[in-house]
């Protein structure tokens, strides 16, 4: 194929001469680190602030993985009809207005974690729509030569970005109190929809006929994975580690805030040090 006639992200060997994915990387790295804020704040304020029990912070931790349980499958069927970029833009203004909602009740002291657990569902639904859509964006970003190279950008920056969110969720939390440290994940998720709607050309969404339902695209999906040994395979033992990983989440912050007394300032050290270990294996 004559150079003139190369797509864009094909030309170069560098993946940070591509515009798209840069915009792509950028928004995504702060919305991980925006979360990281957010999962460093929102505990805090549930147990130091509003003396949640071991249940309310178990019902807290419940909610926020209950969308994503429930909507994932929806949702990649959703990113595969429709605009990709449509649905993550939506998905973090969405995001950013219910979590705005947290400090604005709590200056005017009208903060009750029924709310948090609203904010929780809401925003766990927000997400899961977001991360469906940007999963299946980035191989329409770059050559496909370079997916396995932009996979691996894509797990360091954001690991570090977690890691950098922790630790900044904590400055924030020190100054201004762990409501107003969430302010700092609204304004990622701004960032994040704002180069989202910068990408170029993510990638051609497909026509389906109108007389193909939602339920029948997701029934395929389900039985093509079911049928690869290796999707099959990587499946379950992602079902197993998240699964563990939520019995460890659940009581975590509780443990560490109330049992042993941590200020919110160590807590979010500590969970900063924890995703260094998230770090070094992306890189490696």
């Amino acid at each position: 194929m004559p150079p003139h006639n190369k797509p864009p992200s094909a030309v170069g060997t560098s993946l940070w001469r591509h515009r798209n994915f840069r915009r792509y990387l950028t928004g995504q790295a702060a919305s991980v680190a925006g979360s990281s804020i957010t999962q460093m704040a929102l505990p805090v304020l549930a147990v130091l602030h509003l003396d949640a029990t071991a249940a309310q912070v178990a019902w807290l931790a419940f909610l926020g993985q209950l969308p994503p349980a429930l909507l994932a499958l929806h949702a990649g069927a959703l990113a595969d009809r429709y605009s990709k970029r449509r649905q993550m833009i939506t998905g973090d203004l969405v995001s950013a207005a219910v979590l705005a909602t947290v400090p604005v009740s709590a200056a005017l002291g009208t903060l009750t974690l029924t709310q948090l657990m609203i904010v929780a569902v809401v925003q766990g639904t927000a997400s899961v729509l977001h991360d469906a859509a940007a999963i299946s964006l980035l191989p329409g970003l770059v050559d496909r030569s370079m997916i396995q190279r932009s996979n691996s950008r894509v797990g360091t920056l954001f690991a570090i970005a977690a890691t950098g969110g922790s630790h900044l969720g904590a400055v924030l939390t020190a100054m201004g109190g762990p409501a107003r440290a969430l302010l700092g994940d609204v304004a990622s998720y701004l960032i994040s929809a704002g180069c989202t709607a910068r990408i170029q050309a993510p990638g051609r969404v497909r026509t389906r006929p109108e007389t193909r339902r939602l339920r029948d695209e997701i029934g395929e999906g389900l039985r093509y994975v079911y049928g690869d040994d290796r999707l099959r395979t990587l499946t379950l033992v992602n079902a197993t580690t998240s699964f563990a990983l939520g019995l460890l989440n659940t009581l975590w912050a509780l443990y560490l805030l109330r049992a042993l007394a941590m200020s919110a300032t160590a807590f979010g050290v500590v969970l900063g040090l924890g995703a260094l270990g998230a770090a070094a294996g992306a890189l490696a």
